[in-house]
């Protein structure tokens, strides 16, 4: 693997402000879904069964965290939008590999061994995960965005192959 001064490569997290802001409300709505059974406990004046109090006590920390991870993926997304936005470098991403993961539930998806260089950027190779189109292919070029000093990358997902 043929790497820039940065080290391993990195795929960015990017996403649209909207996808940024559903993360957020998505977390906000686990953190309050978690504070039901308290409301019940205290509003209801009925005995809980052992089960139902175990219920509970398990499901708060379990759906407080997954708000926790909803969160953290909308500031690792915005921070390498920023980033990329800012010391990002123009470059081309070859596919030299191409697998396609079939779900069995939901969009397939394609894992792209990639060739990264620019004018900017020392050539370096990545793996790069997304939802599977037909473009995904062998062969196929992309237009990327590359902070050299770490290679995080971003393949611009408006412009297709070149």
């Amino acid at each position: 693997m043929i790497l820039g001064e940065g080290g391993n490569a990195r795929q960015a997290e990017t996403d649209r402000a909207g996808g940024r802001l559903w993360l957020r409300v998505s977390a906000v709505f686990c953190w309050l879904c978690a504070l039901i059974p308290l409301a019940v406990w205290y509003l209801e004046d009925f005995g809980w069964s052992w089960w139902a109090l175990v219920a509970a006590v398990v499901m708060m920390p379990v759906v407080t965290a997954i708000g926790a991870e909803m969160w953290a993926t909308a500031n690792r997304a915005a921070a390498d939008t920023a980033r990329l936005r800012q010391a990002g470098r123009p470059a081309i991403a070859e596919v030299v590999g191409a697998e396609v993961v079939h779900q069995e539930e939901g969009p397939d998806t394609s894992v792209l061994s990639l060739r990264v260089s620019g004018d900017d950027v020392p050539p370096f190779e990545a793996t790069y995960r997304s939802r599977h189109r037909p473009d995904h292919r062998v062969g196929a070029r992309f237009e990327a965005v590359v902070d050299p000093t770490d290679n995080l990358f971003a393949l611009d997902p408006g412009l297709g192959p070149r």
